[in-house]
């Protein structure tokens, strides 16, 4: 068992070993980053390690297998990624920067969890550690009060999302008498299993995992958070926290989903509303991070399409937009945390001649932005043809042809930014740091993402090895 959870033990190590860090007071904020450096670089060493690990622990409610190995590898990529690019924490007071670093691996341990949740309990249990972690960081803003009142905001919303989860837990249980989503899965293909309990239940299980999501209409929290949140943690929950959402709900909707063909019509028409949302909202930002919220939502949509496909084609749509999913947003909000200054967010006018300032972070900005509007050659564009092509094949054309608009519609309010970037003239008294090392981060995620673009089948031959539609089956 010790082989099979190496990057759980590991990040549980790294857990408690910053924990102790956290109670010296001579602990530095240097200390503390060079600390979370190697402790999340030997948590994805663990990781890769463990992807060919297999098996079923605790009575079949946690999975080991190649779907939840491999994302527990792609998050430990992003939360060394995130220390990276995290850095410097501007907007977070001193006294709280090493415990910001502690609850960067509280949250990456429930995410983890959630990889491989196969139970109703393990995942409400890891959904909690994960998002009671969040909370705190997003509330880690003390000298502002819009930051203590989103962080307010985050937990009631959330805690009403893990009640109603949990509420439809119990409907489950009252159907099935059992929480293991295996079982559960058998039971729906009996046509008297359909309780008047069991469907209920699933839907609000479901609702708390959009709410991880973003998707419409779970989103409320979302633009508060980003906008009022330190930009690093931000930048977590753009990316990184939101690959755990993204690996529990499609394991779940890959299980009942041949059982309930009406769930890929129901899925479709929220992934229809998240992206038409989020897209038509984001026009009317000025903030930056509340831009990038909206868009969030919009992405949401685009993986939820991708869901909806059953067979070879979804699991490998929905990992590989994940990963250029988690490279787009690392990289665009590092440009916003190059633009920071003084703890003050940038706004649309920060972007203004940022090419004339810095020429690697506007290129850096322009390849992610491009990418998450899905212009080839870049990766983005190749992930989303992925998901359409999984809906299409599905049966779903209508809602593939609205999502393609949705993209075109998406690239209007990027090239805000693209334009101000390289055609602006550059604010009085504007400046941007020196930072070496994440300089040269953008730039080999910004090189990966043209690459992923051009030659994609690097990576789909990879996940494609890892053999998703039989191993994701109970």
């Amino acid at each position: 068992m010790m082989m099979q959870m190496l990057p759980e033990f590991a990040m549980l190590g790294a857990l408690l070993l910053m924990f102790v860090l956290t109670l010296s007071n001579s602990l530095s904020e240097k200390s503390a980053r060079a600390a979370t450096l190697i402790l999340a670089a030997l948590v994805a060493v663990a990781a890769w390690a463990a992807m060919s690990q297999q098996g079923e622990l605790f009575s079949n409610s946690y999975r080991l297998d190649p779907y939840s190995q491999f994302f527990k590898f792609l998050m430990a990529v992003g939360l060394f990624a995130n220390a990276i690019f995290g850095w410097p924490l501007r907007s977070i007071p001193k006294q709280q920067r090493t415990e910001y670093y502690f609850l960067f691996f509280a949250a990456g341990l429930g995410m983890m969890l959630l990889a491989s949740a196969f139970s109703f309990l393990v995942l409400y249990v890891a959904m909690e550690l994960l998002s009671y972690s969040m909370y705190t960081l997003v509330g880690m803003r003390r000298q502002r009060t819009e930051s203590i009142e989103s962080s307010v905001k985050y937990l009631i919303i959330g805690a009403s999302a893990s009640a109603i989860g949990l509420f439809g837990v119990s409907y489950i249980y009252g159907a099935t008498g059992s929480l293991n989503f295996g079982t559960v899965a058998s039971q729906l293909a009996s046509s008297s299993a359909r309780s008047a309990l069991l469907l209920p239940g699933l839907v609000l299980v479901l609702s708390s995992f959009l709410f991880k999501l973003a998707a419409f209409p779970f989103h409320a929290w979302a633009p508060d958070a980003y906008e009022s949140s330190a930009s690093p943690v931000a930048m977590f929950l753009a990316s990184v926290s939101k690959l755990a959402g993204i690996a529990v709900l499609f394991r779940l909707v890959y299980l009942v989903k041949p059982y309930l063909p009406e769930f890929e019509t129901v899925i479709g028409l929220l992934a229809l509303a998240s992206m038409t949302f989020g897209n038509f909202v984001a026009f009317r930002q000025k903030s930056v991070k509340r831009l990038f919220a909206y868009s969030s939502i919009a992405q949401a949509g685009y993986l939820m399409l991708g869901m909806i496909g059953f067979g070879a084609s979804a699991p490998e749509a929905v990992v590989f937009y994940s990963v250029i999913y988690l490279l787009m947003n690392l990289v665009v909000f590092s440009v916003v945390l190059e633009l920071e200054r003084e703890g003050e967010d940038p706004q649309m006018a920060s972007f203004q001649g940022l090419y004339r300032r810095n020429a690697l972070m506007a290129m850096a900005l322009l390849v992610a932005l491009f990418s998450l509007a899905g212009v080839p050659p870049l990766a983005g564009f190749f992930g989303k043809w992925l998901l359409f092509s999984s809906a299409a094949t599905a049966g779903h054309v209508w809602f593939v042809v609205l999502a393609i608009l949705n993209s075109v519609v998406s690239l209007y309010y990027y090239l805000f930014l693209v334009k101000a970037a390289y055609y602006g003239e550059v604010p009085e008294g504007a400046v941007i740091g020196s930072r070496g090392g994440p300089r040269l981060a953008v730039l080999i995620v910004t090189i990966a993402i043209t690459f992923l673009g051009i030659y994609p089948r690097i990576l789909t031959e990879y996940i494609g090895s890892l053999n998703l539609p039989k191993t994701m089956l109970p």
